[in-house]
């Protein structure tokens, strides 16, 4: 924990930072509040804008970072970064339309160099590679290959393997989508679409062999019109592989005997992306789920689990799946048993949903655009329930709307059994 007084020597934006990664929202909220009010916070207006982003106050973000883009002396690269941050506030303001136009012109060519520097950065596989090799907003696409190249995390994979068919449709020769080991198992590929190991060696060798090189996110601009549209299922490069079983001490657990609903749980991330420490929630929160004795509990945590976590996890006879989850495709059969899976923003959520899995996600009150400004449901997947908080690290109301929901539905599964947790 910071000294008090060492905050009071620090400046504004460093202040706030500070006191945002500390768990201190409230604080850090209140003092961004008082900078925005200001014609002159004393400090860079673009760096207050994000700020403002990272803490929920989208409204105030907005304005800031609209007001940063007004000053013609913003740099290039800065310019890319201010327009990427105000999509980003837009999508979750609602302002789908207005954020696609931003989002668009950033992964079109018109902000390549830059897109060059902060996405692809001094990597020497893309040297020789400019402008003119990355597929563009309305470029035809008929006959030509297409490398999808890998940015972002397995939930971005899952995410986005929805448009891969779009361009079959629109006449593209082939697609190699880059892709780490571990997902391979949950991955469909056919005769046009195949996957290439993310390493400097295979991406070289595609960027070669390739027409045309493009993103997951690229893809997301060119096809999302709507956040309603296309309607093409999720999961349609998701799926099993029929080969993948799992251990017979897995089946065995999963298989066990009852009446009550099989729950999975996913509590925190160790991605360290910029909505921690608000995107994970302590396992001891979920006091109201795992007291409630009207659920069989899984933990699908993957990672370190401290003795804490492990007391919880005994005491309320919660069954440790982790050793037995090697890859997604592992994942995914647990998933095939479960009745239900209660996590936070992970790629096992998009996984599950993906696969038409029932989910339920606890969301940060700042929290990933994607979710634009949804507040149980998601155009994504339609299997999937959205738990989102009004106030940025304040869990209580998310979670007492989701026991009342669990109440619910282990009443419908279950409405004249009892079992004891």
């Amino acid at each position: 924990m910071t000294r008090r007084n060492d905050l009071q020597n620090m400046q504004p934006l460093e202040l706030i930072r500070t006191l945002r990664l500390a768990g201190r929202a409230a604080e850090a909220r209140a003092l961004c509040a008082q900078l925005s009010a200001c014609d002159d916070p004393g400090c860079v207006i673009a760096q207050l804008g994000i700020d403002l982003s990272y803490l929920g106050m989208y409204a105030d973000a907005e304005t800031q970072l609209k007001r940063a883009l007004a000053n013609e002396s913003l740099s290039y690269v800065d310019r890319y970064i201010v327009i990427d941050e105000l999509c980003g506030v837009q999508f979750i303001l609602g302002k789908f339309h207005e954020a696609h136009e931003g989002y668009r012109a950033l992964r079109g060519r018109e902000y390549a160099q830059a897109f060059h520097r902060l996405i692809i950065g001094d990597d020497p596989v893309w040297q020789g590679v400019g402008a003119d090799d990355f597929l563009s907003m309305e470029e035809p696409v008929a006959g030509k290959r297409i490398f999808i190249c890998g940015e972002g995390g397995f939930g971005d994979f899952v995410h986005f393997s929805r448009y891969i068919d779009l361009l079959l449709r629109d006449g593209a020769r082939a697609v190699v989508v880059e892709h780490i080991p571990a997902w391979e198992g949950i991955f469909r590929q056919s005769d046009d679409v195949t996957l290439s190991k993310a390493t400097a060696e295979q991406r070289a060798i595609e960027i070669e062999r390739c027409d045309r090189i493009t993103f997951g996110f690229s893809l997301y601009a060119r096809y999302q019109r709507s956040p309603y549209f296309p309607a093409e299922n999720p999961g349609a490069r998701i799926a099993i592989d029929p080969a993948r079983v799992l251990s017979d001490e897995a089946s065995a657990q999963l298989s066990v005997e009852t009446t009550l609903p099989k729950i999975g749980l996913i509590w925190k991330s160790a991605s360290g992306v910029r909505h921690e420490p608000y995107r994970s929630i302590p396992l001891e929160r979920l006091e109201s789920v795992l007291t409630s004795g009207t659920c069989r509990l899984y933990s699908l945590q993957v990672g370190e689990i401290s003795e804490e976590e492990r007391a919880v996890m005994n005491r309320h006879g919660v069954t440790d799946m982790a050793p037995h989850l090697s890859t997604f495709g592992d994942t995914a059969r647990v998933l095939e048993k479960l009745d239900l899976l209660i996590t936070i923003d992970t790629g096992t959520a998009h996984l599950a949903g993906a696969l038409n899995r029932p989910v339920w996600v606890l969301l940060p009150q700042a929290c990933d655009p994607r979710w634009l400004d949804c507040q149980r449901f998601t155009p994504w997947y339609p299997s999937m329930r959205l738990y989102r908080q009004t106030e940025l690290g304040n869990w209580a109301q998310p979670l007492a709307d989701m026991q009342a929901d669990l109440a619910a539905l282990s009443a419908s599964v279950a409405p004249s059994s009892a079992e004891s947790p």
